[in-house]
């Protein structure tokens, strides 16, 4: 696929079983608040880059979250994300990345405590 057809930001975790169960819900979250985040960024012109944006399930531990693309009719994200030399970077999935970093660690946090605590009272320690 072209690089210029697409902007994606990778949200991974990894396969220790702690994750398995952890993982797959809070990936969703994760990959969703990034999204969220990154639609209020993103420049808008007619709004189609914007309205192209999805999360993309690849396994159980990564979600994609990704602007452009086939079967969307836009193929200017990643010129838009990081710029060209004609057009300056007006970035929106990094700062989304960035601006939900605390969120993220967060939700893995208290997804994960609450996978512990649920362990401990069913006398597991996996």
């Amino acid at each position: 696929m072209n690089p210029f057809v697409k902007a994606q930001m990778a949200v991974s975790v990894g396969t220790v079983e702690f994750n398995k169960t952890v993982g797959e819900k809070t990936l969703d979250k994760v990959a969703q608040a990034i999204l969220t985040k990154a639609k209020k960024l993103v420049v808008v012109d007619t709004g189609a880059l914007r309205a192209s944006g999805r999360v993309k399930r690849v396994n159980q531990h990564q979600r994609i979250v990704q602007f452009g693309g086939a079967g969307t009719g836009v193929n200017y994200a990643q010129a838009v994300e990081l710029g060209t030399f004609k057009q300056r970077p007006q970035p929106f999935l990094e700062p989304a990345v960035v601006a939900e970093s605390k969120n993220i660690k967060k939700m893995f946090k208290s997804d994960g405590n609450r996978v512990l605590r649920a362990m401990a009272r069913a006398g597991s320690t996996r």
